[in-house]
């Protein structure tokens, strides 16, 4: 390798462990708040969840926009080279590799999103059921309810 490669890879790599530093830094601070929250008898919110489930949706429509953006600027590929590579119908080939990879992720994180959004429903829902019924214990019934201006 060239004395340039190395120094590229180098920067790199330099620049790869501070993003990643940042994000373990970031991660750290949540943690330490969420723990001083505990231990002062708050409860922490749990916002957190529904913000990421927001999050992954929104990352799997723009991973979703560039495959489809890659696969329509990439197309016209199929036109221009020799017949000998595009004998695929349509004009397809592993030119569109490069927007069909992002598209498929994309379509996974928004799958995700909404079958995560359908389980997270269903565990509210039980809890809901749960609380209800441990306060129909405390329901007395109009019958049993005294009559009069006080009651």
């Amino acid at each position: 390798m060239s004395f340039n490669a190395i120094v590229i890879l180098i920067g790199w790599l330099i620049a790869l462990a501070i993003f990643l530093g940042f994000i373990i830094l970031l991660r750290y601070i949540q943690h330490r708040e969420r723990m001083a929250m505990i231990s002062r008898g708050l409860h922490p919110p749990e916002t957190q969840r529904r913000r990421r489930n927001k999050g992954i949706l929104r990352a799997g429509l723009i991973t979703m926009m560039v495959g489809i953006t890659l696969l329509i600027g990439l197309y016209p590929i199929g036109f221009l080279l020799p017949a000998t590579f595009t004998s695929a119908p349509f004009h397809i080939g592993p030119w569109l590799l490069p927007g069909l990879i992002p598209f498929g992720v994309g379509l996974a994180l928004t799958g995700s999103y909404y079958l995560e959004q359908n389980s997270q429903n269903d565990l509210e829902d039980t809890k809901d059921n749960k609380r209800n019924k441990k306060d129909d214990t405390n329901i007395i019934p109009l019958k049993e309810r005294k009559e009069g201006p006080h009651a």
